[in-house]
């Protein structure tokens, strides 16, 4: 794993669009790891922020440290093993979505009753828009058990 240390200017840069874009402070060295051609930015050695179209947002492990509640989208126990899956996540299986959403906002996926966090994606639609209806509401970038995931919290074995 190549670990790049980021210049304290890019560092300050992006802790100031996480502290503006979601309102959670974040600091700290700040290194970036690519993880099957994605970029994962390690604060302080942990696997907080990824970073996607030149813009970052939280990976799950993120999400589950900082609960942000900005962008959040609350799904049904239902759509667990769909989103766990790698599937996106469709209009019929969400109970709640902040509506400050805008199409192409980042935002994160937690489950109904205890709120735990499955996926982080992309917008498809507006939080407004995106209980009840048809289709896909939000595009699926990273998820609980991915290769990202599994890449620093499953311990590899020794063959």
């Amino acid at each position: 794993m190549k670990r790049l240390r980021l210049r304290k200017k890019e560092a300050k840069r992006i802790a100031e669009e996480i502290k503006e874009n979601f309102e959670v402070c974040i600091s700290g060295e700040i290194e970036r790891v690519t993880v099957d051609d994605r970029s994962v930015l390690l604060v302080d050695g942990e696997p907080v922020l990824l970073e996607y179209d030149s813009r970052h947002y939280f990976t799950v492990y993120g999400i589950i440290k900082f609960r942000p509640e900005k962008g959040m989208i609350i799904v049904d126990e239902g759509a667990v093993r769909f989103v766990m899956n790698g599937a996106d996540i469709m209009k019929p299986g969400i109970v709640e979505a902040d509506e400050s959403i805008e199409e192409g906002d980042f935002c994160h996926v937690v489950v109904e009753k205890k709120l735990t966090p499955l996926a982080v994606g992309i917008a498809l639609v507006s939080g407004k828009d995106m209980v009840g209806g048809k289709g896909k509401a939000v595009k699926n970038i990273h998820h609980l058990n991915d290769r990202i995931w599994k890449f620093f919290f499953v311990k590899k074995s020794k063959n």
